[in-house]
Parts: C-alpha cells; sequence; structure tokens
C-alpha cells in the first residue's frame, strides 16, 4: 500500500489535506513553475489580509444552477421543498374537468412564480431515480457571452484559477469541457471542476481529459454503499465508483497526468469510523486525499452549532481577499460558503470583475472582517465549522472560516 503524506491542516482542524509521495504538488509545480509559486505565495499573503490586489486570485463559476442529489449537510434539498410548496401555495386553484385525468404537478426544485428570491430559486432538481437528476426541473445556464467576458478580463489580469463547482454539480451542464476548455485558453494554469461524480461517464471523462483540466475533484464521502446512501440521497454508490474507475482508466490508457484527481470525505454522523476505510482504498489511487469537517446550515439535517455569543468578535476568514464566486444570473458570492450568499446582494459581473472586487460590498466586507463586527452570516459560518453531533478532528461544507495554515502546507490550501 502507498502511503500518503499530511501536506496541511487547518489551525482549526477544519481540513486536512493528504497526497501520495507528494505527487501532486510536485506535478503542479513542474508543470507551472514560478507562475504557480508566485500564485501559492500570492494566496499566504493575502491569507493574512492586508492588500487584496486589483483582482481574485481565484474565479470560483456556477455555470449552472442545480444539483440532483439531496445530501444531508446541504442546504438545497430543503429549500427546493420549501420553495415547491410555497409555488403551490401561490399558484391559483382550478377546478378539475371531469373528463381531465390527474393534473400534472411541478417538478420538484421548477424556478419561477412566487418561488421566493431569484438567488434562493435559481437551483433545481433533486434526483428522482439515483444519480440521474430530475428531467422535469429546469435549470438556468450562465449565458456563453458573459463568461466568455469573465475570462477575457481574467486573461487581461493574468487570472491564475478558476473551480467550477460553486453551489451546483457542474458536470448537469452539457457545456462543462467547453467552458473548461475556454478558461484554459485564456491563460487560467489551475482550472479545477468539483463534482459529486454521478453524472461524470467515461465519454465525459474523455472530454474532460481532452479540455486541459488540472484537477477533478469528486466528493465521495463514504467508504462504502451504506454509509453513502445515508449522507448522499439519491446518489448511486456503484455508479460513483464505476464512474471514478473509468476516468482513471481513461487517463491511464493514454498515459496522461492530467487532470490531478482529489477525492474528499466530509466528517459526518452518517460515516462516523470510516475514515481509515476510505483512505486505505484511495492511497496510490488517488492523488490527493482531502478530508473536511462539514459547516452547519440551517436548511442542512446536520445537528446546529451552540448560539453566538454575543458580540461574536472578530473573524479570520481571508477569503474575500483570495477569491470571488460568480453564479450563473451574474451575481456575486464573496467566498465558497452558504453563509456568505447574501452578503453581496446586488453586486454582479455585469460592470466587470475588478470593479466589483476593489470598490462596494465587497470593500466593505473587508473592513468589517478585518475589525470587530464581521457580518453575522460571517459569524456563523466561523462557528459553525464544526457541528455538534459530527466526529471529531481534521468543501458541503469546508471549514473556511479560518485563516489557513502558515508555512508551505498551504501551497495547496485551496
Amino acid at each position: 500500500m502507498t502511503a500518503t503524506t499530511l501536506v496541511h491542516r487547518d489551525p482549526g482542524g477544519a481540513a486536512s489535506l493528504y497526497e501520495t509521495d507528494l505527487r501532486y504538488t510536485k506535478l503542479l509545480e513542474g508543470r507551472f513553475g514560478e507562475r504557480f509559486l508566485s500564485y501559492r505565495r500570492a494566496w499566504r499573503e493575502r491569507s493574512e489580509g492586508g492588500d487584496p490586489g486589483d483582482f481574485p486570485l481565484s474565479l470560483d463559476i456556477s455555470a449552472s444552477s442545480g444539483c440532483q442529489l439531496d445530501c444531508v449537510m446541504c442546504p438545497l434539498p430543503r429549500r427546493r421543498a420549501a420553495e415547491a410548496a410555497a409555488a403551490k401555495a401561490a399558484a391559483p386553484s382550478k377546478p378539475a374537468r371531469p373528463d381531465a385525468g390527474a393534473a400534472p404537478t411541478a417538478a420538484p426544485g421548477h424556478e419561477g412564480g412566487a418561488a421566493g428570491s431569484a438567488r434562493a430559486g435559481r437551483r433545481a432538481g433533486a434526483g428522482r431515480k439515483a444519480g440521474e437528476g430530475n428531467p422535469g426541473a429546469k435549470r438556468r445556464l450562465m449565458d456563453i457571452g458573459l463568461f466568455r467576458r469573465l475570462m477575457d478580463e481574467g486573461r487581461e489580469r493574468s487570472l491564475p484559477a478558476v473551480t467550477f463547482g460553486l453551489g451546483s454539480e457542474p458536470l448537469l451542464d452539457p457545456r462543462a469541457p467547453e467552458l473548461v476548455r475556454i478558461a484554459v485558453n485564456s491563460g487560467v494554469m489551475d482550472v479545477r471542476l468539483g463534482t459529486n461524480g454521478q453524472a461524470l461517464t467515461r465519454e465525459l471523462s474523455e472530454a474532460l481529459a481532452d479540455s486541459g483540466l488540472t484537477r477533478l475533484e469528486v466528493s465521495v464521502d463514504a467508504a462504502g454503499p451504506e454509509s453513502y446512501a445515508r449522507a448522499r440521497p439519491g446518489g448511486d454508490w456503484r455508479r460513483l465508483l464505476a464512474n471514478i474507475e473509468g476516468f482513471l482508466d481513461v487517463r491511464a490508457k493514454r498515459g496522461l497526468k492530467w487532470p490531478l484527481l482529489r477525492v474528499s470525505f466530509l466528517k459526518l454522523p452518517a460515516n462516523r469510523g470510516e475514515l481509515p476505510l476510505f483512505k486505505a482504498a484511495w492511497e496510490g489511487r488517488a492523488d490527493m486525499i482531502s478530508v473536511q469537517e462539514p459547516i452547519w446550515f440551517p436548511e442542512s439535517l446536520l445537528p446546529a452549532p451552540p448560539p453566538l455569543p454575543s458580540p461574536p468578535g472578530p473573524v479570520a476568514c481571508r477569503q474575500p481577499w483570495q477569491r470571488l464566486g460568480v453564479l450563473e444570473d451574474g451575481s456575486l458570492w464573496p467566498c465558497c460558503s452558504w453563509h456568505g450568499e447574501r452578503l453581496l446582494r446586488g453586486e454582479t459581473a455585469e460592470g466587470g470583475v475588478a470593479r466589483a472586487w476593489k470598490f462596494g460590498a465587497m470593500a466593505s466586507l473587508r473592513l468589517a472582517l478585518a475589525g470587530d463586527g464581521p457580518p453575522p452570516a460571517c459569524a456563523v459560518c466561523a462557528s459553525a465549522g464544526r457541528a455538534p453531533g459530527c466526529p471529531e478532528g481534521g468543501n458541503g461544507g469546508r471549514g473556511m472560516g479560518r485563516i489557513s495554515a502558515n508555512g508551505e502546507a498551504r501551497l495547496i490550501d485551496r
């Protein structure tokens, strides 16, 4: 068995990253050289606060809405149910005709009407059949022109990184390989895609291998079918494993090193005690193993954390110095947590990323985080990085409400 090496642990114990024989970081450094090292130095420097620079180091993209799973740690399934109920209640009732038969019902997560705010209602589609999603749910796609404008601006600013999958399942978007290719052709060095793996067919693995994708990151969160079913309802364990094996086979038969593969394990009551089995299963197969604590959200099925102290005190999160999220409708997120989704309400990418990054709500948010009066959402996120009832110890939640560890280990802290 190939041993893994711990290369990063968040000081709060929220995230640990392991790699096989240092292969992951060596490959990244070897491929991108000084540009990669400079990018990671800038990431470390911004984790200390201070100057956020003129542009984010990473754009985190939600190019399509929705997900096909009902994961216990995610707020989306409960939001979809609430929104569907609200839409049904708001819809005018019509008397049934004797010859009309059964009236059709709205698809779960269907967007539109009085289903709540644009942000709350934009992500659709719990799967009715394991791993396949809901064919009746509407999905919103980012306008390709908007995405190209984002990448053009990134090219002008030498944007180092793009991540696909912010708050959604990116492989439900049939354009995913094309979007990756556009990012790569725009000079982005580190292009990542995070997925639940259910839609990772062999054909799609081949397309992603051809696209120039740097890292494929698959959320597994279990060591067997029973715990997987508890953690990720709607998913198919055998399909997940077959899809990952198919990806590895495509890479091996083509003699490729890329995309690098990371598998992640979010510590949950559903998978208690399975971490050793998980690590043993993926050592020597995945390039990186990520072990994370969940972040609690009100609509998740995880136990709630203790009440916040009053006042909550400063929060050490520095993601608004490092990254910016862009949703499919062009609205902005300041971090990778659902707690931050409304902090930039009204801000969009239409006026340019650089402007939004330097001024307005982002600048005000940094001032608040650097002082003693952080927004309540940030205080909740920082305190919710370890939900009670979950296993103790060392992205779903990513435990990002704290400053990352110091030293060279932070080179891959993303």
